[in-house]
């Protein structure tokens, strides 16, 4: 792989494993509700689920992205609107 494939992968890669942690917890939670004969098939289809929900999300989203220009900076006044609602209810509190 060339220099210009690989630090995207890796940054995806990153960004993948850290919301993968809020996943794991969310599963969890819910399959601790069920009783254990159950639990690996609940896992196993949570697991799945969100799997597939990540792939076609981001699919859509890039190809959204892609075509509606306006979207990006959008997203990120988005992301910086949420991340500073965060911070102030953090410091208020």
């Amino acid at each position: 792989m060339t220099k210009t494939i690989l630090v995207p992968v890796l940054l995806i890669a990153l960004t993948d494993v850290t919301l993968q942690l809020d996943n794991a917890l969310a599963i969890s939670s819910v399959a601790s509700g069920v009783p254990p004969s159950q639990r690996y098939i609940v896992l196993g289809l949570g697991v799945l689920l969100a799997a597939i929900c990540l792939f076609t999300f981001t699919l859509v989203g890039s190809n959204l992205i892609e075509r509606l220009t306006w979207l990006k900076p959008l997203a990120g006044l988005a992301l910086v609107g949420i991340g500073g609602q965060l911070v102030w209810s953090f410091f208020r509190s």
